[in-house]
């Protein structure tokens, strides 16, 4: 899920104050504001008070998400696993594209390509660096096709005229001779033990996708780092593998995850997305292919470092989901021979998901009313249903914090002092996320995003060693 391979870099002229609050303070302002307005036009014009069954429905869908989450979290801890390597192979050849634009990429590209050479594996490997950029970059070209000659099973692949990772990935899709493919974005560095876990899952599993688990190796660089970190560790080594278990399905996000060959060359990327990789995936999904999730098969990346960094990248996920969302959530729920399991599960991954930030403004406006109805010292806030749910609110945030340490990698469970800055920060960084979210939706709904924002790339030469 870390930032792909994009074309040149798009400024925004928004002022930061403009950004970071005025847009999200409005997005809020308009979940709050009709609602309370509509709550104070039934009662001053027909003394009609509906903030007893508002707060009901806000109550238990805050309640019922919250119940999810944590079943999820019990599903996690035993995830699937896949089938043993037979004693003696077979060993088939394993493809892996590397997705970069170049500009971008080239502080981190050679480090990557290193990182491929020293994963293990006794068959046949065919990495392909799919690069594009639109001014030639001569001596780093050189070094690539260098480094290429000099390894053998690596490839170099400008793709001219590409202005995508899903252009990229499409224009390689021809080159592949590996049984399986692996999708990666310029900055991850695969596990030793890789391309073994791919091929128990992708040959002997069934498994048509597997989606690994991203571990951030700058989280020490800043705040916003260490935030990122610790929230992958919940999304890779917590929610997508029991999401996963619950659910019936796992979710492809774009980097550390490897396909059947030929369903990624049936499949391909739909360059109109801004998600491409996550719509490849739920395309697979709807034709009845087997998508799993493993926080064992392990790469590592470089977090954003920055807020306009995260921003740019956050807004560019929110709204690709939103997308994908229009164009599948219906199909997914009302599909003919899909399982209930899965109908549930893409109801809650891509309606409610998308409808939540907005559920949990409304809390707000009921209170408002509230204050003005009994005064703020009028309200009985010892009612237990009131008590139970701001407990649940308040706590569910710093305890999934707890729960992704327990489980986390153990080259971040170690940097406990992350984990505590995000308890703290939690409600904030929730908050931040959702405001992304809505303003996303306004976005979509006046016509999107199309160009690609690249997010830039820090310029950190953190390297983990490449963990069994």
């Amino acid at each position: 899920m870390s930032t792909p391979a994009r074309g040149a870099p798009k400024r925004t002229g928004a002022h930061p104050f403009v950004k970071y609050f005025v847009h999200p303070t409005l997005a809020a302002a308009s979940g709050v504001l009709p609602p309370l307005g509509l709550y104070f036009l039934l009662f001053l014009g027909w003394g009609i008070d509906i903030t007893g069954p508002a707060y009901f429905f806000v109550a238990v869908g805050i309640s019922l998400t919250t119940v999810g989450i944590w079943v999820e979290v019990l599903m996690s801890l035993r995830p699937e696993e896949p089938q043993p390597l037979p004693k003696r192979g077979p060993w088939p050849t394993v493809s892996v594209i590397i997705a970069a634009y170049l500009p971008n990429e080239h502080e981190t590209i050679f480090d990557t390509l290193e990182a491929f050479t020293k994963v293990k594996y006794e068959g046949k490997r065919q990495v392909i660096l799919a690069y594009n950029t639109p001014e030639d970059m001569p001596e780093v070209e050189r070094r690539l096709r260098s480094f290429a000659r000099k390894h053998r099973g690596f490839e170099i692949n400008r793709v001219y005229g590409s202005t995508s990772k899903a252009q990229n990935v499409n224009d390689t899709l021809p080159l592949l001779r590996g049984e399986l493919v692996g999708v990666f974005d310029a900055d991850h560095q695969p596990a030793v033990d890789s391309f073994r876990r791919a091929v128990r899952w992708i040959v002997h599993s069934s498994a048509d996708i597997v989606q690994g688990r991203c571990v951030v190796r700058n989280g020490g660089e800043t705040l916003m780092s260490k935030l990122v970190a610790v929230e992958f560790e919940q999304i890779y080594g917590v929610a997508h593998p029991g999401r996963a278990k619950l659910h019936g399905f796992g979710i492809f996000g774009g980097t550390n995850g490897y396909w059947r060959t030929s369903l990624l060359q049936e499949i391909t990327f739909d360059t109109n997305m801004l998600t491409e990789d996550v719509e490849s995936g739920v395309r697979s999904l709807r034709a009845g292919r087997k998508l799993v999730s493993d926080p064992h098969l392990v790469s590592y990346e470089l977090a954003t470092t920055t807020l306009p960094a995260f921003w740019s990248q956050r807004m560019r996920w929110a709204q690709g989901w939103f997308q994908v969302s229009l164009l599948h959530t219906l199909a997914l729920v009302f599909g003919r021979g899909t399982p209930l399991r899965q109908r549930l599960g893409a109801f809650h991954l891509f309606a409610w998901r998308e409808f939540y930030p907005w559920l949990a403004l409304q809390m707000w406006a009921i209170v408002v009313f509230w204050i003005y109805r009994y005064t703020l010292f009028g309200i009985d806030w010892n009612v237990l249903p009131w008590v139970v749910l701001t407990v649940i609110n308040l706590g569910t945030g710093p305890a999934l914090v707890l729960v992704a340490w327990w489980r986390a990698h153990p080259e971040v469970r170690g940097q406990w002092q992350w984990f505590v800055i995000a308890m703290v920060l939690a409600p904030v960084y929730s908050e931040i996320k959702n405001g992304i979210c809505r303003i996303t939706h306004f976005k979509q709904l006046r016509g999107g995003q199309h160009e690609w924002v690249v997010t830039p790339r820090s310029p950190s030469r953190v390297n983990r060693p490449a963990m069994a």
